[in-house]
């Protein structure tokens, strides 16, 4: 059986029907910061993300998809009622929007907080990585969420 019309092959292609990707990525921009009382109770982890080919022998290809590791964190906290609400409203308006988290051990003083994001000691452009996790209880709720370095 022979393929014909008009994409028979990737030759066939007209040039309004290519869609090419841009020649620079522009680098995250955020303006807002996560609140102070939600910057201090989270696990850090530093990952060189892989693409990992997988042979039925058991060998395989590896190749890194950076040169330096990422910084993911993660948080599960229990938070009051006004915490919560704080929190949640600064997720949904920040649900693909990048904003800078500061690493507290990292801030110049150290465990200080910079509400205007001027303050570069310790502080990441981040978004929110994963899902949103909660459990209501009565008068609190335990939330976790993920945060994933951006460059």
């Amino acid at each position: 059986m022979v393929a014909t019309g008009p994409r028979a092959s990737p030759q066939s292609f007209t040039p309004s029907e290519v869609v090419l990707l841009p020649d620079n990525i522009i680098a995250a921009a955020p303006t807002d910061v996560l609140p102070a009382g939600l910057c201090s109770v989270f696990h850090e982890e530093h990952r060189i993300e892989a693409f990992i080919n997988s042979y039925q022998d058991g060998r395989s290809d590896r190749a890194a998809l950076a040169l330096n590791p990422r910084r993911f964190w993660k948080m599960t906290r229990r938070l009051t009622t006004t915490q919560y609400s704080a929190l949640y409203t600064f997720y949904s308006n920040h649900l693909v929007a990048p904003f800078w988290f500061y690493h507290f051990p990292e801030t110049v003083p150290p465990y200080s907080w910079d509400g205007t994001g001027a303050a570069t000691d310790g502080r990441y452009a981040v978004v929110f990585d994963g899902s949103w996790s909660e459990q209501v209880k009565t008068g609190r709720s335990d939330v976790s969420f993920g945060l994933r370095e951006v460059l």
